[in-house]
């Protein structure tokens, strides 16, 4: 996903990645939060010098908007997001964003807390409505 944001009050591109996280089996909700906050998101931080965000949002619980339906569970426990600020798209960047040496090390440390095969990127477009153009407010 590519999104524009303001910078210093002009206008700019960040390049900003989605992933739906999925712990490994028989690991605890608990520990795979604690691995991740206190290891993986460290090491992954320390070796992209290009990110300008990384957040980890956790569920802490789900339930279908139509309450009467059936739904199995999300098949994630976290959604990251890894924001850089460069111009272009993942598929132009990403050897130069991840280089295989990268790649390598953070794909090792996932094994100790991820479903790798369970895991997803999505490619997004992000819109945002900015409150003061919102139905009924005066402006």
């Amino acid at each position: 996903m590519v999104s524009t944001y303001r910078r210093r009050g002009r206008r700019a591109t960040m390049l900003k990645l989605t992933f739906l996280m999925k712990r490994r089996q028989g690991m605890s909700f608990e520990d795979f939060r604690n691995y991740y906050e206190n290891r993986h998101a460290p090491l992954a931080a320390s070796l992209c010098p290009n990110l300008v965000r990384y957040t980890r949002t956790y569920l802490t619980g789900w339930e279908p908007l139509a309450r009467s339906m059936q739904l199995p569970e999300p098949g994630f426990d976290c959604i990251t997001e890894c924001c850089y600020d460069v111009e272009g798209s993942w598929e132009e960047r990403k050897a130069d964003l991840l280089p295989a040496d990268v790649f390598r090390q953070l794909a090792a440390d996932e094994e100790n807390f991820l479903d790798r095969r369970a895991n997803r990127l999505v490619m997004t477009q992000q819109e945002e409505s900015r409150p003061e153009t919102f139905l009924g407010n005066a402006g």
